[in-house]
């Protein structure tokens, strides 16, 4: 596993919870809902055939852990948190995970700011 980027003072323990916990679920079950994210961990990971995978795992404000290797998930969220540092603003801490349809009629997570 590579730690890619991750909150700022995460412990150890964090991390662990937050890559390895029991009680981390699928971001899908938090599809249509806003996620006042506490902390967050990027990384690179290997799926059950030794592939890499990109993951992100995300903790809230009230102590739900959620993670996604969804590609359109993480690029989304890079992408906010790359354009708010760009800009030397802190980044927002509301997310919205929404879901779209591919043209071969899978569903996908998106990330969006919440307003």
């Amino acid at each position: 596993m590579e730690i890619i980027k991750k909150t700022e003072g995460l412990t150890s323990a964090d991390l662990y919870a937050l890559t390895k916990g029991n009680d981390v679920r699928k971001m899908t079950d938090a599809k249509g809902e806003i996620l006042d994210i506490l902390k967050y961990v990027l990384y690179t990971d290997e799926d059950v055939k030794g592939n890499p995978m990109t993951v992100l795992a995300v903790e809230t404000v009230d102590g739900a852990k959620y993670a996604t290797n969804s590609k359109t998930f993480v690029r989304n969220f890079s992408d906010i948190l790359a354009i708010f540092g760009a800009g030397n603003e802190e980044p927002p801490t509301r997310f919205v995970v929404g879901c779209g349809v591919s043209k071969s009629n899978r569903e996908y997570l998106t990330c969006d700011i919440a307003k």
